[in-house]
Formats: C-alpha cells, sequence, structure tokens
C-alpha cells in the first residue's frame, strides 16, 4: 500500500523524517547539562515516546491528565504534568497513575496544595510536585519570587514532595524576529532565574528546573538555572515553526487530501475545520505552492495557480499548527518514503481529558 492509496483526509507521517528530527534534538543534549523532555501534546502517540526515551529523553512532558494516563498504560515514564489540575476525580486520578509510574505534578497556589494534600490521604502516598512561575505567559503560576518560597514551605507543610520550578516562554518561541524571540526569551528565564535564587536562599534549592520550546530549545537548553527543556514540536516541525525555525528539521507530519472541485482560480479539497486547523496562518502544501487561504466545515478553499489541481489529484499539506490538527483525528499513516508500513493511534487525541 502506498501513500497514494489512502483514504482522505488522512494525517501522514514521514518516519525517516521523524527520525532525523528525534536524533538531531537528542544530539544536541546529549553532551549537555540540561536535558530534554519532550512534550507528548505533540504527536500524542506512545509510539513518538517511546523512541524519544530510547534517544536519550530524560522523560516525558504532558499538558493533560489524559496523556498522562496514556503514558501510564504504556509503562512509560517518568512524567512531568505540565498543567495544573482540580477536582477531586482528576486528583484521584492523578493518584492512580502515579502509582504505575514516576509522575510529577504542577502546583502554583495553595489551593492545589489542599488538593493534592486530600489526595494524598485518599491515596495513602505523597505526591510529587513541582511549582510554576509565571514568566510572563500570564496564564498560571507564581508571580513573585517571595509567593514561590512561601508555595514551597506550604507543599512541604503539607507532606508534598517539592522538587522544583518550572516557566513556559510560550510568549517567545514563535516571534519570528530573532533578536526579538532571544531576548524575549532570556527576559522570560531571568524572571525564572530570581525565583530560583530566592529558593536557594531560603534553603528551597530546586532539583528540577523546567522551561523551553522547540522555538527557543538552545536558549533555555544553555541557561545555567535550567534542568531540562520541554520541547516538542520539533519532532515533526509544523509550518509555524519552520517559518520561526528553518535551521531545524523538516516537516514529518502532513495532511493527504483531495481535490474534490476545480473552476477557475479556486479548487476545493475534502479537508475543512475537522481535519485541519488554521489558527497560526494557512496551511501550505508540502511539494506545491499552494495554501490553503480559508476553511469551512468539511472544505479547504486553495487559490489555484497550479495546473495539477484538478478533481481527484491527492496533495499532502503542512498543517501550520500541528498539535491542534492532529487532535481531530484517531490514527497516523506511518510512511518510509511512499509505502506505508504502519497505522499508529493517537491515543492522546480529542476525548483524552
Amino acid at each position: 500500500m502506498t501513500k497514494r492509496d489512502i483514504d482522505t483526509p488522512a494525517l501522514i507521517l514521514d518516519l525517516d523524517v521523524v527520525e532525523e528530527n528525534i536524533g538531531a534534538m537528542a544530539a544536541y543534549f546529549a553532551a549537555r547539562p540540561q536535558k530534554l523532555r519532550p512534550h507528548f501534546k505533540t504527536p500524542k502517540t506512545v509510539e513518538i515516546a517511546r523512541r524519544q526515551l530510547a534517544a536519550g529523553a530524560i522523560g516525558i512532558t504532558a499538558s493533560k491528565l489524559g496523556e498522562v494516563e496514556v503514558l501510564a498504560r504504556a509503562g512509560l515514564g517518568p512524567v512531568l504534568l505540565a498543567n495544573q489540575i482540580a477536582g477531586a476525580s482528576k486528583i484521584d486520578r492523578f493518584f492512580k497513575a502515579a502509582a504505575q509510574i514516576s509522575l510529577i505534578g504542577t502546583i502554583e497556589s495553595e489551593f492545589n496544595v489542599r488538593e493534592f494534600e486530600a489526595g494524598a490521604a485518599r491515596a495513602g502516598r505523597t505526591a510529587d510536585v513541582i511549582i510554576e512561575v509565571d514568566t510572563g505567559m500570564h496564564r498560571c503560576g507564581t508571580e513573585t519570587p517571595g509567593e514561590t518560597v512561601a508555595l514551597a514551605r506550604h507543599a512541604q507543610r503539607a507532606g508534598l514532595n517539592y522538587r522544583g520550578v518550572m516557566g513556559y516562554e510560550g510568549h517567545a518561541v514563535l516571534l519570528p524576529n530573532a533578536e526579538k524571540r532571544i531576548s524575549t526569551a532570556r527576559e522570560a528565564l531571568t524572571i525564572l532565574s530570581g525565583h530560583v535564587e530566592a529558593l536557594r536562599a531560603a534553603g528551597l534549592a530546586p532539583e528540577i528546573v523546567s522551561a523551553g520550546g522547540t522555538g527557543t530549545f538552545d536558549i533555555a537548553g544553555n541557561w545555567p538555572e535550567v534542568t531540562e527543556v520541554q520541547a516538542g514540536s520539533y519532532v515533526f516541525m509544523d509550518g509555524a515553526y519552520r517559518n520561526v525555525r528553518p535551521d531545524l528539521g523538516q516537516p514529518a507530519l502532513t495532511l493527504l487530501a483531495t481535490v474534490i472541485s476545480r473552476r477557475g482560480d479556486r479548487a476545493i479539497i475534502d479537508a475543512g475545520m475537522k481535519s485541519l486547523t488554521n489558527e497560526f496562518g494557512p496551511p501550505m502544501g508540502k511539494t506545491i505552492a499552494v495554501k490553503v487561504a480559508r476553511l469551512s466545515e468539511e472544505h479547504g478553499h486553495i487559490a489555484a495557480g497550479e495546473s495539477s489541481l484538478e478533481p481527484g489529484a491527492k496533495i499532502e499539506i503542512v498543517p501550520s499548527h500541528g498539535d491542534t490538527t492532529i487532535n481531530l483525528h484517531s490514527e497516523y499513516y506511518v510512511v518510509r518514503g511512499d509505502e506505508v508500513i504502519a497505522t499508529w493511534p493517537i491515543e492522546g487525541a480529542r476525548a483524552c481529558r
């Protein structure tokens, strides 16, 4: 079976490129004090996580509890849940997963501490936690070094195993201007360092200082206080990251679509917003210079100057944002060249809460 035999719309993974991207990022961190803990929110399949761990990653980062549970069922860890969870049901699920794999949770307030403390009492075991610091994203996280020190002490008094801190310079990772991206990332990491210094001065030196994304992996990965980097998109290199960091890997992920209509300079493909996302800009053709200019529910609208775009033709589209496009699908068609060698389930997608 070749990829041209696949019914569309469908996600295609070029395994040769995936392996090149994994190997290149692993090589960067191999001899550094900082290590790689890649994010699962991009690939959402244990097949990729296994390969990243085999290449030297010290663990996996997850963004949702459901992703943690996918990894726990596969016996893959250690895992950092780099997000807060709330409610007894999620806290109890956390402790259940923590009985299967090494797992670290994230806190940012006394509310989280109380929830984990109560969950620990129900589970009969403690929890490992790190503190999220707001380094500029303004989502979650402590805002001052004093607040971070107080929260670390509060966690310890509650019987939790405080392990360190994390901060994500996500507002920097996709800045197209390199100088602005570097300076913004450094500002964020300087904030994080201030919290680390305060913790050290209070006798609470963090074991873990986690930061970084694909766009800033070599900034966070060269920052003295940082111990690990959470880069994830590097494994597939979607369109947005390719625009920002063309020096990194090649696109490994494409959406295969079929042209269903051609009217003059307009072509329509069978992939709309239920198969493809465009919040990071229009998705682009992989081998032909076309862009998906607009998405309807089931249709993608292409301004077609390309003569090959006739009804029945199949084209590969590079998503501008891989994470959200992947979340719409249930499987990858894995290829080497044009040959389909496997299908992999996307266990961490959609209903994974």
